[in-house]
């Protein structure tokens, strides 16, 4: 589905409060290639699972084809903002 790379997994395994959340994975509607991640107990029925490094990830299946065959990167920048881009 797509590739996680070293830095956005040591973030997500910085965040994780308990190893049973699920990772949920959006697209921010207002920025192009900036993901919205949050943490979630439980999944939807409209969900697709998928299972990266140990690290479990919940997508829209309608969001599925913006993450497919793309690279989730966490980068940090100079003025202590944080993101997470599909690159």
């Amino acid at each position: 589905m797509f590739i996680l790379t070293e830095a956005a997994k040591n973030e997500l395994q910085k965040r994780l409060q308990d190893s049973n959340q699920l990772i949920r994975l959006q697209m921010r509607k207002s920025c192009f290639m900036k993901a919205k991640l949050t943490f979630e107990d439980a999944f939807q029925a409209n969900d697709e699972i998928i299972t990266l490094d140990e690290l479990q990830f919940i997508i829209d299946k309608a969001e599925c084809h913006y993450f497919r065959g793309k690279k989730l990167d966490f980068i940090p920048d100079t003025t202590g903002f944080k993101q997470f881009e599909i690159i």
